[in-house]
């Protein structure tokens, strides 16, 4: 019975000590934030120390708004790809016996690519001209029997006129008469149509032999001699290297001062340092429903085949006039969300300006509206600031200061290497430039060697009476 009460009391005593476990961890947890926090200090936050009324100071470089020209340039992007390419494809289905050409080969317009076999449709040929001859053989039967027919007729004629032959007999001539003209006429309708029938298997025999329909390159072989083809598999593919093309995807705003005949630049990733020239071609009349781009469509020469398909390439239209307009330095611009601005300084704190922008020139930005020229904005160190946020200006001594640090500090890290090895290598680096009677042999017991090296030498005799 006691044994009962004890574990009874024991299933209480449990939970209780649990629950009391979690309040005290919950009251320590509390206590460390609170000395965290007064540790942090006040307005001590990310960015910077804090300032008076607990807003952050941050460091920043500021420029000046200016005007200036600005050219009137578009800039695009898109592929390149050639002007024209056409997949070789069969127009009927059958076994390749040969291929002609290999990716990589120049081919000319017209110029045999690759040949089907044709054993069952040279002899689809042979019938067809066999039936030919049947037919003729029969047109020159029936075209006798006709004359013969004729003949007959006329020869009743004369004698039914004379009394000695009745009408009827006359009828039934002319009938015959009309069969053997019929029978001629169908001879010669079957000769036209085994004609007709010859120059299809002539045609399909001659769809055998695949020709190429432009003059270019071959870009790629898809298939090899022995394999089976249908009609719609492409064979090779043949592409017109020069000119290249390049379909690019212009704004609405834009393209309404794109003009056909407009000289580009053109620059390619794949191909630093080297600029293209090329020019407007076409232009789309519509414009994407969703997006509300226009496609432009530019060529560019390529005679030497330098560039190709598929390149990424950077469009950049010259639209041929200048303007005098306000300009932005391109580091101060800022974006909150889609929304373009500027900070600038007001009572020693930051605040946000947005701005609608143009053109981008190198390093300046065209201002339509928001500033005017000669206001003051923030540069370097924008990106790392927010509404309310105090401003401390770096000025020129200053930013001239941190640059000649940095250089320094790239100076530093390329001499680095050459000043590893603490005190003892400049001691080296300084018995290197003495001469060879002032070297020391570092250190006290260095100098005590070299005064007993420089003394005279001294027989074993002499170091005795010395003693003595």
């Amino acid at each position: 019975m006691p044994k009962k009460i004890a574990i009874k009391h024991l299933l209480i005593a449990l939970p209780i000590l649990a629950l009391a476990g979690l309040i005290g961890f919950r009251v320590f947890q509390s206590l460390k934030s609170k000395d965290q926090q007064s540790a942090a200090g006040p307005g001590g936050g990310r960015g910077g120390p804090a300032g008076p009324g607990g807003a952050r100071v941050q460091t920043v470089h500021t420029d000046v708004v200016s005007t200036g020209q600005i050219s009137e340039k578009v800039a695009l992007t898109g592929s390149l790809r050639a002007k024209e390419q056409v997949d070789v494809s069969p127009k009927l289905a059958g076994r390749l016996v040969s291929i002609l050409v290999d990716t990589g080969h120049q081919v000319a317009r017209g110029a045999l690519i690759a040949q089907i076999e044709d054993d069952e449709i040279r002899q689809q040929v042979e019938r067809s001209k066999a039936s030919i001859a049947v037919v003729e053989a029969t047109i020159a039967q029936r075209e006798a029997e006709l004359g013969n027919a004729k003949a007959e007729l006329e020869r009743k004629k004369q004698l039914v006129e004379a009394g000695v032959l009745s009408r009827i007999e006359l009828d039934a001539l002319e009938t015959r008469h009309r069969v053997a003209h019929s029978q001629v006429e169908l001879a010669r309708a079957q000769k036209r149509q085994s004609e007709a029938e010859q120059r299809e298997l002539d045609i399909r025999q001659s769809q055998t032999r695949i020709y190429s329909p432009i003059s270019g390159l071959v870009a790629k072989r898809h298939a090899h001699p022995g394999a089976m083809t249908n009609p719609g598999t492409p064979i090779v593919t043949v592409v017109s290297a020069s000119p290249m093309v390049i379909e690019a995807r212009a704004s609405e705003r834009d393209i309404a001062r794109v003009k056909r005949g407009l000289p580009v630049t053109i620059t390619v990733d794949s191909l630093p340092g080297q600029r293209f020239t090329g020019r407007v071609m076409r232009i789309s009349p519509l414009l994407d429903a969703q997006t509300r781009n226009g496609l432009v469509e530019i060529e560019i020469p390529n005679s030497d085949g330098t560039l190709k398909g598929e390149m990424f390439a950077r469009v950049e239209l010259h639209l041929g006039s200048s303007r005098e307009t306000t300009l932005l330095p391109r580091d101060a611009l800022v974006y909150r969300g889609d929304q373009p601005g500027v900070y600038v300084i007001e009572s020693e704190k930051a605040k946000f300006i947005a701005l609608e922008t143009g053109l981008t020139q190198e390093d300046k930005v065209e201002v339509i509206s928001g500033l005017k020229a000669g206001e003051t904005v923030i540069t370097r160190g924008s990106n790392l600031i927010k509404d309310g946020d105090r401003i401390k200006v770096m000025d020129k001594g200053q930013q001239g200061q941190q640059g000649q640090q940095g250089q320094q500090g790239q100076q530093g890290q390329q001499a680095g290497p050459q000043q590893q090895g603490g005190p003892r290598q400049q001691e080296r680096q300084a018995e290197n430039q003495r001469q060879p009677g002032e070297r020391s042999n570092g250190g006290p017991n260095g100098q005590q060697a070299g005064q007993q090296s420089s003394a005279p030498i001294q027989t074993p005799q002499q170091a005795n009476q010395q003693r003595r």
